[in-house]
């Protein structure tokens, strides 16, 4: 028998393909909403061109993915044995499965009834739907899992890798096999014979139907390439070629774009029992496979750092959130009959940041992390372990948390005004308050108002997080409780002011916000004692300095004609950044120090310099 291949302990060029695969697949999802395809819900705007645009990684994207994620499971078989490699497994994938087939499935699902099937809206037409879904009728149609098909297939192909793992030699000997068989130009001749004959043989037949047990051309091409990526991810001969041949590959995949797209209107694109289409398809499908494969592994391989670890993680939460976010922004915004390009655009900004907010949110609650596909902190049983649930895993844990939002909050309110100035048609900056987004002349006011609202919220839970961490880091008690109060109170004045939308009176409550323009003084008075943090205490003196300058320069106050009422907009969006923006970076600095501190020893010679108190 020869010796067992075992896969490098890490592959970078792997990850950052995953990453950039499942980024497209957040722009494809986009794209759908423009198509001519049945899809959950459209804009008003359709483009028949969008049947061929979608070919541009239609053919390639998905089959790339699997072959990456049996890459990536190989890798796992390096430290583990089958039966760990099959326990973490279900736990990565279930519990996703589960709550996202419950929770954010059925977001989606309700939109796309109301939107095609005349349910009503508003809670009770969600609670009648509802029933109707997850009742005895619902059921029997089966639970739609939506985009999440893609974790039941990368589940289902675990277990059929796993067992053939088990038998002693057998990857090996497949391994061994693909790349005697695929040296030299084969590494392109036959793998597109292959993806011809199931495009020609099953395609017409089965289609793709992301229906598990009736699903046969799919599996046909995204099972093969799951074993594909699992042989051949330590054979080195097989890289090398890949690197190889990759201009080739690009060439390829540039001259069967332009054809396939011809074909896909063309007449007599099925002539010769469609054996040329699928030729085409599947040159176009393994060259492009080939060109990223060869010029990830000869440029990327190595190139790790912070950024592709980030993003990594992000992944699996980014692609659990993006659809049911995309929809109900679809849902939403289409009403205001926004410019296409706009509207496009507003759908990428919201999608992409709207599920890098979930992934921060989320990836700070160790609760919840396994449901968004995140692993457990320090390894930790998960759930049966209730104990570890409810205890942090190491301290500051729970102010940690608190500054998370905090970092989140600011993202969240400018993402939100952004969206609905966008959403806003013949809004003047430059004249307009922010608080007119969220009034009657505002065509979807519920975007600003909800959001706002969240994140006054959310500026509250900060608050608590940035008194604690003051205590936390100085011991001044009377400081940070200052503080919290603070925040506490500027986020009931964002909160409360959405319940009372502009012009009404009470709409003024938001002037309670503005306390927070103390907040960095306050937090200065509480790190005084600590000499370890002069960018963080010049930070704050800056942006204290920044709006009390902003706050001489408004109409209301001292130099009226410098502000006045054909500028005020601009003034205010100024304000507002700095206001808001603040927050995020001193928590984020905040957040990194009590890492710091925590993982160091409870009494060290730096923390005792630092609080300027005796060992």
């Amino acid at each position: 028998m020869n010796p067992p291949v075992a896969p490098p302990t890490r592959r970078y060029d792997l990850d950052w393909i995953r990453v950039g695969a499942f980024g497209l697949l957040i722009l494809y999802h986009v794209g759908l909403v423009y198509g001519v395809y049945d899809w959950h819900v459209h804009s008003a705007h359709t483009f028949a061109w969008m049947r061929e645009a979608i070919l541009i990684t239609n053919p390639w994207r998905l089959t790339l993915l699997f072959l990456v994620s049996g890459a990536a499971l190989r890798f796992m078989t390096a430290r583990r044995t089958p039966r760990q490699v099959a326990r973490a497994r279900f736990e990565r994938l279930v519990p996703p499965l589960i709550f996202g087939a419950l929770v954010l499935v059925p977001i989606q699902s309700w939109i796309e009834a109301m939107d095609k099937g005349g349910w009503p809206g508003g809670a009770a037409g969600f609670v009648a739907w509802l029933g109707h879904e997850f009742g005895w009728s619902g059921l029997a149609d089966g639970v739609p899992v939506n985009h999440l098909w893609f974790i039941v297939y990368i589940a289902a192909y675990s277990v059929i890798a796993v067992l053939l793992w088990r038998r002693p030699g057998l990857i090996e000997t497949l391994g061994d096999g693909l790349e005697r068989a695929l040296k030299g130009p084969r590494l392109l001749l036959l793998p597109i014979l292959y993806l011809t004959l199931i495009r020609w043989g099953l395609f017409p037949w089965f289609g793709i139907t992301n229906t598990l047990h009736w699903d046969w051309y799919n599996h046909a091409l995204s099972l093969a390439a799951f074993l594909f990526g699992f042989c051949i991810v330590g054979r080195e001969g097989l890289w090398r070629d890949m690197e190889r041949y990759r201009w080739v590959g690009l060439a390829l995949g540039a001259v069967a774009l332009p054809i396939m797209m011809v074909q896909v209107w063309h007449p007599g694109a099925g002539a010769f029992w469609g054996v040329p289409r699928a030729l085409v398809y599947g040159v176009d499908q393994w060259g492009v496979i080939v060109a990223i494969l060869g010029f990830g592994s000869r440029h990327l391989r190595d190139k790790g750092g912070p950024v592709l670890k980030y993003l990594t993680e992000a992944t699996f939460p980014l692609y659990l959130a993006h659809q049911t976010i995309l929809v109900a922004v679809v849902w939403i915004v289409r009403p205001a009959n926004l410019p296409a390009g706009t509207e496009a655009l507003v759908l990428v900004l919201a999608t992409f940041l709207g599920s890098l907010a979930v992934y921060e949110v989320v990836k700070r609650i160790p609760a919840i992390r396994p449901l968004w596909g995140l692993k457990p902190l320090d390894g930790r049983p998960w759930p049966l372990d209730l104990k570890a649930l409810l205890r942090p895993s190491q301290r500051y844990d729970r102010r940690r948390r608190l500054l998370g939002v905090g970092v989140a909050a600011p993202l969240l309110a400018l993402t939100v005004v952004a969206i609905a100035i966008l959403t806003y048609p013949g809004f003047d900056n430059a004249t307009q308050y922010l608080s007119e987004l969220g009034g009657a002349s505002a065509r979807a006011p519920i975007l600003f108002n909800g959001g706002v609202f969240v994140a006054g919220v959310m500026a509250g839970l900060a608050g608590l997080g940035f008194g604690l961490a003051i205590f936390a880091l100085t011991g001044a008690r009377v400081a940070g409780a200052v503080i919290a109060v603070v925040f506490v109170l500027a986020g009931a004045g964002m909160a409360g002011s959405t319940l009372y939308p502009w012009p009404d009176p009470r709409h003024m409550v938001i002037n309670l916000a503005l306390g927070i323009q103390l907040a960095p003084l306050l937090l200065l008075w509480g790190l005084a004692r600590r000499r370890d943090m002069p960018r963080l205490k010049a930070f704050l003196a800056a942006t204290f300095i920044v709006m009390a300058v902003l706050t001489v320069l408004t109409k209301h106050l001292v130099l009226p004609g410098t502000v006045n009422d054909a500028n005020v907009g601009w003034w205010e969006r100024a304000y507002a950044i700095v206001l808001v923006g603040w927050v995020g970076v001193a928590a984020w600095v905040l957040d990194r120090k009590l890492l710091s501190v925590a993982t160091e020893s409870p009494i060290s010679r730096r923390d005792a310099d630092a609080f300027d108190v005796p060992l």
